[in-house]
C-alpha cells in the first residue's frame, strides 16, 4: 500500500529537480543563448522546475540508502549530461558549416568577424542559422521543454545513484549523443564537400588545358559560389533531414533506454 512521502523527501526531490533543470538549462542554452544573462537562465530553469516538481513528487524514487548529497550530485550530473547532449545536437549544423569553410579553403570569418568572435560571420554561422531556423520551425524548442519536464518520470529523482541501469543509461547518453552530433555534422557536410572537390578537380584540368593563369582570388571566389550553390541545393537535407535526426536524438536524451 503506497504511503505518503515525508516532507523531507519532498524537499529533497524538489531540490533535485531544481538542480537538474538549472544544469540542463545552463549547458543546453550555450549554443543559442550565448549572451543571455544569469537571471534569464535562472528564470527559465525556475519555470521548468515549477512544472516538473509535482510530476517528480508522483514518480519520485529516492533510495532510502542514498544520502542527500548523493541524490543532488546525481541530479546535477543528469542535468549536465542532458543539456550537453542537446547543445551538441543543436551545434551540429554549425560544425558542418565549419567543416565546409575550413576544408574548402574559405576564411570569411577572418575577414568580417570581430577579433574575439571568429564564428560571427562566414559559412559556419550561415549553416548554424539554417539549422536553428529549421529546428524552431519544426517545433524543436517544444520538444526540448516537454522532454526536459517529462524526464522526471522517465528518470525519477534519485535513481541515478541507486539503480545501476539508470546510471548506465546516462553514461551511455553522455558518450552517444556527442558522437551522434559529429556524425550528423559530417553527413550534412559531405555532399557540399564533394561538390567543392569536383570543382577543384575540374578547375585543375581546365587550367592545364587552357594554360591561362587565373586572377588573384578567382578560384577562391568560384569555390565560394560552388559551396553556396551546394548548400542551397541541399537545403532540404539540411532542414528536413537534419531536423528529423536531431529531434529523434533529442527525444532519446530525455528518455534514455
Amino acid at each position: 500500500m503506497p504511503t505518503t512521502p515525508l516532507p523531507s523527501a519532498d524537499m529533497l526531490v524538489a531540490a533535485g529537480v531544481c538542480l537538474r533543470m538549472v544544469a540542463a538549462v545552463v549547458a543546453g542554452t550555450l549554443p543559442i543563448l550565448e549572451g543571455a544573462s544569469v537571471r534569464i537562465r535562472i528564470a527559465l530553469a525556475a519555470a521548468l522546475a515549477v512544472v516538473a516538481v509535482p510530476m517528480a513528487w508522483q514518480a519520485h524514487a529516492v533510495h532510502p540508502a542514498a544520502g542527500p548529497a548523493v541524490v543532488l550530485a546525481g541530479e546535477l550530473l543528469v542535468g549536465l549530461v542532458m543539456g550537453t547532449a542537446v547543445a551538441a545536437l543543436l551545434s551540429a549544423t554549425g560544425w558542418a558549416g565549419a567543416i565546409l569553410g575550413s576544408v574548402s579553403g574559405l576564411s570569411w570569418s577572418d575577414d568580417f568577424a570581430a577579433a574575439d568572435d571568429p564564428q560571427s560571420a562566414g559559412v559556419a554561422r550561415l549553416a548554424w542559422w539554417i539549422g536553428l531556423a529549421a529546428f524552431v520551425a519544426a517545433g524543436g524548442q517544444l520538444t526540448v521543454v516537454g522532454g526536459l519536464v517529462d524526464s522526471v518520470r522517465h528518470l525519477p529523482v534519485g535513481t541515478v545513484g541507486s539503480i545501476q541501469s539508470a546510471g548506465g543509461s546516462i553514461l551511455d547518453l553522455a558518450i552517444a549523443m556527442p558522437a551522434m552530433a559529429i556524425s550528423l555534422a559530417v553527413t550534412l557536410a559531405i555532399p557540399a564537400l564533394a561538390a567543392v572537390l569536383a570543382f577543384h578537380v575540374a578547375a585543375v584540368f581546365c587550367l592545364r588545358t587552357v594554360a591561362l593563369p587565373p586572377g588573384a582570388g578567382f578560384l577562391q571566389g568560384m569555390a565560394a559560389v560552388v559551396l553556396l550553390a551546394a548548400v542551397w541545393l541541399g537545403l532540404r537535407t539540411w532542414t528536413e533531414g537534419g531536423v528529423a535526426m536531431t529531434l529523434g536524438s533529442i527525444a532519446d536524451c530525455f528518455a534514455p533506454r
